[in-house]
């Protein structure tokens, strides 16, 4: 059985125990009572479902207060109002009177916390008490998005439906069935007309080949053609220039207006002579370059059939897909 001794100590701990835990909690309490805090009011349009008293206050980041209470206003029942106090120390001067408030969720959570957004530098300080105005929140823009996404989802599945009944499946069998088909007949006309296509192909390159020769030939018969033009006008040049020459001398021999005379027309006529002699070579070179690049042109052609045939002999049958 316990002595008095012991059970005076044991008095004597517990209120000991009891005091320091009483002064404890009103150090801590005071310390929260003590601290000034300035309060603040927001009114928001949308639905704050998750946010309750006790919720934190940031500002731009820096938890700086709490959610103190939340009603719905009494002069307008759609406005939700949220009352915030602030300590004064963290946000000293820092409500401007285009601060604005938004509502944001701490994580998966769905809690949520409201977001102070700084105002600016030059706007006349808040004073408390009064109403900070809310921005549209992210969260109501989310849910209205959300719907509409739940819609086209809800369309796209009914379409989705609606292709995949048993009319559209039982066409989709028959084409593939009739595509099926046409691929077996065209292997198998393919492997009839194999040899027949191997000659064609033959026959192709060796026109390709009969045609580049040609085009080097005519070519070469160009260049000496131009040669030989060139060659016969140099020759008509010295003729005719050795006729001057020859009528220069007798003119001298005769009166002086005659061979002035003489010696003009003799002018005009090498002109006109050197003028026809141009526009002639001129003519007959841009008519045969006109019929070199027809033929390069439709070689080019026969180049190309022949590469499009070498690779799907298949072309011959069904032609060519369009672009």
């Amino acid at each position: 059985m316990a002595t008095r001794a012991q059970k005076i100590r044991l008095a004597l701990f517990l209120v000991f125990s009891t005091c320091v835990l009483a002064g404890f909690l009103l150090i801590v309490a005071g310390a929260q009572l003590l601290r000034q805090r300035v309060v603040y009011n927001i009114e928001f349009e949308d639905s704050i479902g998750g946010l309750t008293a006790g919720d934190p206050v940031k500002y731009q980041g820096v938890t700086v207060g709490r959610v103190e209470n939340t009603h719905v206003s009494a002069d307008d029942i759609s406005i939700i109002v949220v009352e915030i106090s602030l300590e004064a120390k963290k946000v000293p001067s820092a409500i401007r009177e285009d601060t604005q408030a938004r509502l944001f969720s701490q994580g998966v959570t769905g809690l949520k916390y409201i977001e102070l957004v700084a105002g600016s530098v030059h706007s006349p300080a808040l004073p408390p008490g009064a109403t900070i105005p809310a921005r549209a929140t992210f969260l109501a823009n989310a849910e209205e998005r959300a719907d509409v996404m739940l819609n086209k989802i809800e369309t796209l599945l009914g379409n989705l439906g609606d292709l995949t009944n048993a009319d559209n499946r039982r066409q989709f069998s028959q084409l593939l069935s009739a595509g099926g088909k046409v691929m077996v007949n065209a292997n198998n006309l393919l492997a009839q007309n194999e040899d027949d296509l191997h000659a064609t192909l033959r026959n192709l390159a060796l026109i390709t080949d009969n045609l580049a020769a040609t085009t080097g030939s005519m070519r070469a018969t160009m260049d000496s053609l131009h040669n030989a033009v060139a060659a016969e006008e140099m020759r008509q040049t010295a003729t005719n220039l050795r006729l001057t020459v020859e009528a220069l001398r007798h003119q001298l021999e005769g009166p002086v207006p005659e061979l002035l005379a003489q010696l003009t027309s003799m002018a005009g006529n090498i002109n006109t002579t050197v003028t026809h002699v141009d526009n002639t070579v001129l003519q007959g070179r841009k008519n045969i370059l006109d019929a070199m690049e027809d033929l390069e042109e439709t070689l080019l052609n026969v180049r190309q059939a022949s590469e499009l045939i070498r690779e799907d002999p298949s072309i011959l049958i069904r032609g060519r897909a369009e672009d």
